[in-house]
């Protein structure tokens, strides 16, 4: 008798362990009584608004078609499909988003919503990931060629996550 009130007693205490270790781990996560700040708040939904409206733009610029058009079709699918569909190069289509939030970031700049050293430290990191991204782009170019890698690893490695 007194062997299972010792493997009972036991059992509870792991089990209590357990689940203070669960408390704990997710009062971290929560951010310890400071508000957490996720995906879609005010701030993160403007830039993905502008950076969505952006997109529409250059596409009317690039194809000569009106903005409204061009959301119109975005609505029944994916901006890759549609730009494959208008013929639009991707390298021409980054290039021109590019340009576009340049000059984007040198109005900020002039209407003081940032300063002069955000927007090198901004410029520094579009220039990384473009470097990246093409480079990126060649290894997996002469991974496909020389037989180290299929068309589909390809896709996977370069395929978003969303």
């Amino acid at each position: 008798m007194k062997k299972k009130h010792i493997i009972l007693i036991s059992c509870i205490l792991v089990a209590g362990i357990i689940f203070s270790g669960l408390a704990l781990a997710d009062s971290h996560r929560k951010g310890l009584g400071f508000k957490q700040h996720h995906k879609g708040g005010g701030l993160q939904l403007l830039a993905g608004y502008q950076q969505k409206n952006l997109r529409v733009q250059v596409l009317s610029e690039m194809t000569g078609q009106s903005v409204e058009a061009i959301q119109l079709k975005l609505k029944d699918q994916r901006m890759r499909s549609e730009m494959r569909e208008l013929n639009i190069d991707r390298q021409a289509f980054r290039d021109a988003m590019q340009a576009k939030e340049r000059e984007r970031i040198k109005q900020a700049v002039g209407d003081g919503s940032i300063t002069p050293e955000q927007e090198k430290e901004i410029l520094a990191k579009m220039e990384i990931r473009s470097k990246r991204r093409e480079l990126m782009s060649k290894l997996i170019k002469k991974g496909i060629e020389d037989g180290t890698i299929t068309r589909d690893e390809a896709r996977m490695i370069m395929r978003r996550q969303r």
